[in-house]
């Protein structure tokens, strides 16, 4: 089966006809033949390739461990320990000055 295409301008004129004498495959064929536009619409949206999505890339951030001073990359901002024991280690020291203010103080609250 040989099919015309005709290309028109934004004006509705002519530009070219595309002729073309190859067979159409039946399934072509009978697409082209339909008599609904829903089902030919239909078919045009399941050919359609899916959309792909593009997820942002991971930032890290430069951060400096506040127990060994050293720098690492997190993937959030607000992250203060490079791993598990700088942050274990960070809050024994904060528990063992608390001890200490409390045997200060006697036990009592700071007085202003």
């Amino acid at each position: 089966m040989a099919f015309n295409c005709k290309v028109f301008d934004k004006n509705g004129n002519l530009k070219k006809i595309v002729s073309s004498n190859k067979t159409l495959s039946g399934s072509t064929n009978d697409f082209l033949n339909q008599k609904s536009t829903k089902r030919a619409l239909s078919s045009i949206r399941t050919m359609k390739d899916p959309k792909i999505l593009i997820r942002n890339k991971v930032k890290f951030h430069d951060q400096v461990c506040i127990v060994c001073k050293g720098i690492f990359h997190p993937r959030h901002k607000h992250t203060k320990y490079c791993t598990h024991e700088c942050q274990q280690k960070f809050y024994r020291e904060k528990g063992k000055i608390r001890k200490k203010i409390r045997m200060i103080n006697g036990g009592k609250g700071v007085s202003v």
